[in-house]
C-alpha cells in the first residue's frame, strides 16, 4: 500500500478524536511505530497537525476537524454503470459515467465479496454491517475489549479494507461527531 494511502487511512482513524498510543495506530495501520511517527511529520509538514501527549497514558490526537468522505463502492456498483454505459445513447453521458467509473477505480477503496481470509462467522457479521449501512440503520453488537465482552448498539457509516484488515467507521451514539473506527475482529456477534 502506498505512503499516501497510509497517511489517508491514520486520518481516518485519528478523525474520531480518540488519543491512540503509537503502538495503536501502528497495529491499526499495520505498519512500525517508526513509520506512525513518519507519517506524522508527512502531515505536519502538510499543515495537518497531530498533538502528542507525553507520559504513560500519552498518544496522538488530532484536535482540528478533519472532514474525511465516507466512501464505500464495491464490483456491484461498477456494475450498474457499466450497465448504464451501455444503454446510453448520448456519447456525452456515456464519457461522464466512464469519468466516474476511473473515478471511483482510482480515489475510492474498493470492497471486493471475496474475503477469503474470513472465518463464516465473520463474513456472516460483514454481512449484516452492510446490510446495516445500506439501510442505514443501527445494529447491537457484541464485541470484546481486551478480555473483557461488551454489548453496544452502533451505526455503521462505512467499511474499509486494508489488506487483511477490515474497519468499520460507526458512530456509538446518536450524536454525528461521535465517529470512531471499530476493527471486524473485535466483534463476535451480531445480537438480533
Amino acid at each position: 500500500m502506498s505512503k499516501i494511502s497510509k497517511n489517508i487511512q491514520m486520518l481516518n482513524v485519528l478523525s474520531s478524536g480518540r488519543k491512540y498510543s503509537c503502538k495503536q495506530l501502528a497495529e491499526i495501520l499495520e505498519i512500525s511505530p517508526r513509520m506512525v511517527r513518519t507519517y506524522k511529520e508527512e502531515l505536519e509538514k502538510e499543515g495537518i497537525y497531530i498533538d502528542s501527549i507525553l507520559g504513560k497514558d500519552g498518544g496522538y490526537i488530532l484536535r482540528s476537524k478533519i472532514e474525511m468522505p465516507l466512501i464505500l463502492f464495491n464490483n456491484n456498483d461498477i456494475d450498474i454503470i457499466d450497465s448504464l454505459i451501455k444503454k446510453s445513447n448520448n456519447v456525452e453521458d456515456s464519457n461522464k459515467l466512464k469519468e466516474i467509473k476511473n473515478k471511483i477505480r482510482t480515489y475510492c477503496k474498493m470492497l471486493n465479496n471475496d474475503y477469503q481470509f474470513l472465518t463464516p462467522s465473520k463474513k456472516e457479521i460483514l454481512e449484516d454491517i452492510k446490510e446495516a449501512i445500506t439501510k442505514n440503520k443501527s445494529v447491537q453488537i457484541e464485541y470484546h475489549n481486551k478480555n473483557e465482552k461488551k454489548q453496544r448498539i452502533i451505526y455503521p457509516k462505512q467499511i474499509y479494507v486494508y489488506e487483511n484488515l477490515i474497519m468499520i467507521v460507526v458512530q456509538y451514539s446518536e450524536n454525528l461527531d461521535d465517529i470512531r473506527h471499530l476493527n471486524l475482529n473485535r466483534i463476535d456477534k451480531i445480537c438480533k
